[in-house]
């Protein structure tokens, strides 16, 4: 095999033949047999969200009052296993890479950004179960293949150690998805001695044997549910607790016996899919812009309908190429993580700092774009019956997410040309 050593920021793939760009390594499921396999798969999971898309629309309405996912949508979900797609096929799941996960949350923004959201935490939570020992595994996955976690890293609690594992307390906001999941992986700090480093590790426990309290009161992304996780002295056992550093490190990037999506960095695929809604609802809200200006005049001008208008076309144009570009920075990201693991070959630091770069910008673009899609389509925008003011909502809300902030993103880019120290401690 020929190995083609240049960077990957040159479009160098590193470990991958350079006559047909397929890995040949152990444990790899992307050879050229392979790629159709795949195509198909993505094809028929993009036609799984478009017929539950209805069902997910339907819901919206229903989401946006009681604040959570309606149980309909949450049965489609199900039914059409998107919420596996970064399941382990050795426990009944689909196994695929960064990019069908990132077209699957695109196209369900179009129908419900929330459940997008939803989805997307769910399936990335699923992936950093696998980080954990095989027997938790068998305990989360072995009896339900469709088993779905929730996740927080932030370590908003305390694990105190005990025999046979520690007592978990603390509160846990932002917990997208407990009102309809079977696990929690949450953060949480084990005491150290006065002028150590604090200690931090992932715990593993059942939403069943959790408090949840009702604390989301949000004007976008309300359906996600995203409540409050609560434990009081609560027992887990040492096999499902973890240390942060292996939780979220890049250890297993090169393990040719693991296939390759247990090999993705699994915090920047989170970031790349987490862009991907945010890609997906700006796409839905162009689509929306473009629908309805043939039927659409321009008050108070003569322009019986807006594309007869110069400025709007043109308007129109430059703020299409803007979701465009933003879904192309997603593209990249997710197509250089998914070419590393199918290479088993780790990502250097400088790359890892691109892609948030990359995530960064592209919601920034779909922000802005949105704001402009708004004032082209007028303020019939901000009626209850249009779908644009709910992209515009959920979009804006999920786009201040911390894996998304564009400032830091930024900052972590222009830092990767100097070697900088990194601001951030997982990529």
């Amino acid at each position: 095999m020929t190995d083609v050593q240049t960077d990957v920021r040159n479009g160098a793939r590193t470990g991958v033949r350079a006559d047909t760009g397929t890995d040949t390594r152990p444990g790899s499921r992307t050879g050229t047999d392979n790629r159709a396999e795949v195509k198909g798969l993505r094809a028929e999971l993009l036609e799984r969200v478009h017929a539950i898309g209805p069902v997910l629309a339907d819901g919206v309405a229903e989401g946006e009052r009681t604040r959570r996912l309606p149980e309909a949508s949450v049965r489609a979900v199900d039914e059409s296993q998107v919420s596996r797609v970064w399941t382990p096929e050795a426990y009944g799941g689909l196994e695929a890479d960064v990019a069908t996960l990132s077209e699957v949350t695109k196209a369900l923004s179009h129908y419900c950004p929330s459940t997008s959201w939803v989805v997307n935490n769910i399936n990335g939570s699923n992936l950093l179960a696998t980080r954990f020992p095989s027997g938790t595994q068998d305990e989360v996955f072995g009896d339900n293949p469709g088993a779905k976690l929730a996740s927080v890293f932030a370590a908003f609690g305390d694990a105190e150690p005990v025999e046979g594992g520690c007592l978990l307390t603390g509160r846990w906001p932002y917990s997208t998805g407990i009102l309809h999941d079977d696990w929690v992986i949450l953060g949480a700090k084990e005491p150290v001695p006065e002028g150590e480093p604090p200690k931090t590790v992932s715990v593993l426990v059942p939403v069943a044997e959790l408090e949840v309290e009702d604390t989301w009161h949000t004007v976008g992304m309300r359906a996600t549910g995203s409540q409050t996780a609560v434990a009081e002295r609560h027992f887990v056992p040492a096999h499902r607790i973890l240390p942060v550093e292996e939780q979220l490190g890049r250890g297993n990037t090169t393990d040719v016996s693991l296939p390759p999506l247990l090999r993705t960095p699994a915090v920047a695929a989170m970031a790349v899919i987490c862009a991907s809604v945010v890609v997906g609802a700006g796409q839905a809200a162009l689509a929306c812009v473009v629908e309805g200006a043939p039927g659409r005049g321009i008050a108070p001008t003569t322009y019986r309908t807006r594309p007869e208008s110069q400025t709007f076309v043109s308007s129109l144009g430059r703020t299409a190429l803007s979701v465009d570009a933003a879904e192309m920075h997603v593209a990249r990201a997710a197509d250089v993580l998914d070419e590393a693991a199918a290479a088993a070959v780790a990502l250097p630091e400088s790359e890892l700092l691109r892609i948030r770069g990359d995530v960064g910008q592209s919601v920034d673009l779909v922000t802005k774009a949105l704001d402009d899609l708004l004032w082209a389509h007028g303020a019939g925008s901000f009626a209850e019956s249009c779908p644009l003011q709910q992209y515009w909502r959920d979009a804006n809300t999920a786009a201040r997410h911390a894996m998304l902030n564009v400032h830091v993103g930024h900052e972590l880019y222009g830092g990767s040309f100097f070697g900088l120290d990194c601001i951030v401690p997982s990529l």
